[in-house]
């Protein structure tokens, strides 16, 4: 098999692709992320990983690589974009508008098959329904510290899952890398296995 670039720094998304016995090479961009310009949810993250996989290729001067995935993911709830949260109490506000409500996650995955060819890019959604949070959980989570770097300051494989109703769609979206859509582009475009 040949090796999967994974251009993010993200530790949950390398460990679904070794999860899944995929040879994976981590590069983290030198990006920042950037949600301020008008644009629907899809176009954001399609727009930012493919950024991710940009900023990657630019760093193989001498070689073209084959095989770059950059993914970015968001949470979308009541029209609001929530992406990391900057701070603490940024967290709170986040978690607070979440609770007790459905919201939707974004990821844009973007893979450069070889540089001959444009990146093939899907978005995947999925719609997480949360219990309503009461003030003891909400410290008790924010108190975890989890909430850090995980967009919407939340992570469903961990402690996170404890306010999740249900789930509609794609597991591994919500983690932060819907294999399930990585695995079509794969087929499509004859990865080895």
């Amino acid at each position: 098999m040949e090796t999967i670039i994974l251009a993010s720094g993200s530790p949950r998304r390398k460990e679904l692709l070794l999860k899944v016995k995929m040879p994976v090479k981590v590069v983290p961009p030198a990006l920042i992320e950037d949600y301020s310009a008008p644009a629907s949810a899809g176009d954001l993250v399609s727009r930012v990983a493919r950024g991710k996989v940009d900023a990657v290729v630019e760093l193989f001067k001498a070689e073209s690589p084959r095989w770059v995935l950059g993914v970015d993911t968001i949470v979308e709830a009541d029209g609001k974009i929530h992406g990391k949260p900057a701070s603490y109490e940024h967290a709170r506000a986040m978690l607070g508008s979440l609770s007790g409500k459905v919201h939707r996650v974004y990821s844009g995955i973007v893979v450069l098959v070889d540089k001959a060819r444009p990146p093939e890019v899907e978005v995947v959604c999925t719609e997480v329904k949360f219990k309503t949070l009461s003030p003891t959980e909400l410290s008790w989570y924010l108190s975890s510290g989890e909430w850090s770097g995980a967009a919407g300051a939340y992570r469903i494989q961990e402690r996170g899952s404890f306010f999740v109703e249900w789930i509609r769609g794609s597991y591994s979206n919500v983690v932060g890398l819907p294999l399930e859509a990585f695995y079509g582009i794969l087929v499509k475009n004859e990865y080895h296995f």
